[in-house]
């Protein structure tokens, strides 16, 4: 009896792989070691984040807009058919991109993921709870009220399509991945299908890339057109000393003292001798 129930423990313990001992150290290393690599790449890709934003957010960073540094402006025109819509107002977004109520789209990012490759349409859609999608957009129009178009609807008795274009350029695609530049045009509109961006025109607000008034005087003189050579001519003074015909002689100029030094002496009183 003693011999059989020996040699059942002993078939018992190779059917399982060995002892007590050796059935649990075997999982318990296997899974401690998947955890510790776990942990280790969660560690290595959150501090390599982390990195990358602080070097997008720092004033050194190559990536422009720079967080806390780059001021950039963007003349956005959004339209319906053959109307533009008025220009939305949104200054109080979290990120640094919105606008005044005058059509551009002000970027100067405070945190980085409005910085850099991340300063795109989107970006500024959030801020004014508008939708982007390729073929379709949702913006606030009379009230703050939000209305979707897309492609397919009508303009009238024409079929109309949604467009967006950048610097005149047709942007294929999402609207929301155009990044946004420097002094940019961005046309976001729904138009009868083929109309092109001739056809369209700039962004209404254009003209007000050149009057900022959240600019410092230092930018405002590096955006604006230098002064031409004939207005720098008219706002000097004319000197008398040069000909204003060529070729022919200045005229001749009598300083004040000259005129003071050769006038003619008082007549002298008349002689007594004749009388």
């Amino acid at each position: 009896m003693g011999k059989a129930s020996s040699s059942k423990k002993v078939a018992r313990a190779a059917g399982i792989g060995g002892g007590r001992t050796n059935r649990g150290k075997a999982p318990v290393l296997w899974y401690g070691s998947l955890v510790v690599i776990l942990l280790a790449g969660i560690g290595l890709t959150a501090f390599s984040r982390d990195q990358r934003q602080e070097e997008l957010a720092s004033p050194e960073s190559k990536e422009e807009p720079r967080a806390n540094a780059a001021h950039w402006h963007v003349a956005l025109g959004v339209r319906v058919c053959d109307r533009w819509l008025d220009p939305v107002q949104d200054q109080a977004d979290p990120k640094g991109i919105h606008s005044h109520s005058d059509g551009i789209i002000h970027v100067h990012p405070f945190v980085a993921s409005a910085a850099g490759r991340r300063a795109t349409l989107e970006r500024y859609a959030e801020a004014v709870k508008g939708e982007l999608a390729v073929n379709r957009f949702a913006w606030p129009e009379g009230g703050g009220k939000k209305v979707a178009h897309e492609t397919g609807d009508k303009c009238g008795e024409q079929e109309a399509e949604v467009k967006a274009f950048y610097n005149g350029e047709l942007h294929e695609g999402d609207p929301s991945d155009i990044l946004l530049t420097d002094r940019g045009k961005l046309v976001l509109a729904l138009v009868p299908k083929g109309t092109t961006y001739e056809q369209i025109g700039d962004p209404p607000s254009t003209g007000g890339l050149d009057n900022l008034s959240d600019v410092d005087p230092a930018e405002q003189a590096r955006q604006s057109p230098p002064t031409s050579s004939t207005d720098s001519a008219a706002s000097v003074p004319a000197d008398p000393t040069v000909s204003a015909v060529p070729g022919t002689p200045p005229p001749s100029v009598v300083p004040e003292t000259t005129t003071a030094s050769t006038a003619a002496p008082p007549a002298s009183p008349p002689s007594s001798a004749g009388r």
